[in-house]
C-alpha cells in the first residue's frame, strides 16, 4: 500500500475516545510521523483525550470532535465533514474503530481512508484492514501500529513506549502547586482508586487505605489521591479510611496538571485505567491492579511497573461488573501484595522511559 500513499502531505488521524486507548495509540502516531516526515498530521479527538496530544511534536493540529455539541446528529456530522474537507486532507488513518469515524471521513471526501474493517464500515474505507487473531493476541499498542505497518512501516517486534510531553510552564505550575500545598521533601504515595470502566476494575477502597496507612506509618509518606469527576466518591471513601493527613486532588486537576504532577510521587498505585497508562508513559514507578481485564493486552509497558492479578478461571471476563457477584479477581489481591510490589519499585532510581515486558505477579 505504501506506493499508493507516498504523496500524502496532509494526514488526519482519528484517535480513540478513551484516555488509556489514546495513550496506547501514541507510538503509532509517532511512527506515522516518522514514516511521512514531510506530512502535516492533524488529530480528530473528543475533548476528553485532547490533552494527551498537546505539545506532541508529531501533531500539527488538534481538531475537537464535538459529538454532543455542534457535530451532533447527521447535520452535525456533515458540518464537521465540511470543516475537514476545507482543510484539504488527502489521507485519513482511523485508530478509532467505530462506523462513525469512517462515515465522517467518507463524507469529508478524503481520498485515502485507512482503518480496520470493523463495525460494518468496510465499504466506507478505501483500504479496509482485516482484524486477525494474530493482531488481537498482541498488546493493544501493536493493534494501532499495524495500521501504520500497512502503510510501509517496518514490522515492530518490541512494543515502544508512549511518550507524553510536559511543557516548561507546566513544570513551573507543579512548583507553585507544591509550594501552595506545603509539600516538602517527604515521599508522596499516589493512588488512583477509581476506574470509569466500572467496579470490575476497582480494587476495594479499604485496601487502598490500608496501603496508604502502612506507608504513612513506616515512611512518614503523604498519601495523594488522584482521579477525575467520576471518582470523587471512591476517593472520599479511601480518604475516610486513611488515618493520617492526605492530599486529595480528585477532580481538582486538569489532565495536563495531573500529567505534570504525577512524576513527583515515589510510587503510584492504580487500577487498570487511563491514569495507569499515563504513569507508564511518564516512567513513574507503578503498581497496576488488574481485575476483569487482561494485562497482556492493555498492561503498562514501562520497565518501572508491576502488574498484580489473580488467575481465576473466570478472568479475564472483560465485564464492567462481576456477573458472579464476588469480584474475587480484585478481592484476592491483598494489601500486603501491593505493599511488597510498591516497596520493590521505590528502590528504582532510574526513571528512563525504556520499553519492557511488564512484570505480572499472579497472586495465587
Amino acid at each position: 500500500m505504501s506506493n499508493i500513499v507516498e504523496s500524502s502531505k496532509k494526514i488526519l488521524v482519528r484517535v480513540p475516545n478513551w484516555i488509556g486507548d489514546a495513550v496506547m495509540a501514541l507510538p503509532a502516531l509517532e511512527a506515522l510521523a516518522t514514516l511521512y516526515p514531510e506530512a502535516t498530521i492533524s488529530v480528530l479527538a473528543k475533548a476528553v483525550v485532547m490533552p494527551i496530544f498537546e505539545n506532541n511534536p508529531a501533531v500539527a493540529e488538534i481538531i475537537e470532535y464535538k459529538r454532543e455539541g455542534e457535530h451532533k446528529g447527521l447535520g452535525g456530522r456533515r458540518r464537521l465533514a465540511r470543516e475537514l474537507r476545507e482543510r484539504g486532507f488527502n489521507m485519513a488513518v482511523l485508530f478509532q474503530n467505530a462506523f462513525d469515524a469512517a462515515f465522517i471521513v467518507r463524507l469529508a471526501r478524503i481520498p485515502i481512508r485507512v482503518g480496520y474493517a470493523r463495525d460494518f464500515r468496510s465499504r466506507l474505507l478505501t483500504h479496509p484492514i482485516e482484524v486477525t487473531d494474530e493482531i488481537t493476541a498482541r498488546h493493544q499498542v501493536f493493534y494501532y501500529l499495524h495500521l501504520v505497518e500497512t502503510l510501509g512501516l517496518p514490522p515492530v517486534s518490541t512494543p515502544p513506549l508512549a511518550r507524553l510531553y510536559v511543557s516548561e510552564e507546566e513544570h513551573a505550575w507543579v512548583d507553585g502547586f507544591s509550594k501552595d500545598a506545603a509539600l516538602g521533601t517527604e515521599t508522596l504515595i499516589g493512588v488512583a482508586p477509581g476506574a470509569s470502566y466500572g467496579p470490575a476494575k476497582e480494587w476495594p477502597a479499604e485496601n487502598f487505605a490500608a496501603v496508604l496507612n502502612y506507608f504513612a506509618k513506616k515512611q512518614n509518606a503523604l498519601p495523594v489521591l488522584f482521579g477525575g469527576p467520576g471518582d470523587v466518591e471512591t476517593s472520599r471513601a479511601v480518604s475516610k479510611a486513611v488515618t493520617v493527613k492526605d492530599l486529595n486532588v480528585t477532580s481538582r486537576l486538569s489532565l495536563r496538571q495531573f500529567m505534570a504532577l504525577l512524576p513527583r510521587v515515589g510510587v503510584f498505585i492504580t487500577n487498570d485505567s487511563g491514569a495507569m497508562h499515563i504513569a507508564s508513559a511518564l516512567g513513574v514507578p507503578t503498581v497496576a491492579i488488574f481485575g476483569s481485564t487482561e494485562p497482556k493486552s492493555t498492561g503498562p509497558l514501562s520497565k518501572n511497573s508491576i502488574v498484580l492479578r489473580v488467575p481465576l478461571e473466570c478472568s479475564p471476563c472483560f465485564e464492567r461488573t462481576c456477573s458472579l457477584k464476588h469480584y474475587n479477581c480484585l478481592r484476592e489481591i491483598t494489601p500486603e501484595a501491593v505493599i511488597e510490589a510498591a516497596e520493590k519499585l521505590m528502590t528504582i532510581k532510574d526513571r528512563q522511559e525504556e520499553p519492557a515486558t511488564n512484570q505480572v505477579t499472579e497472586n495465587r
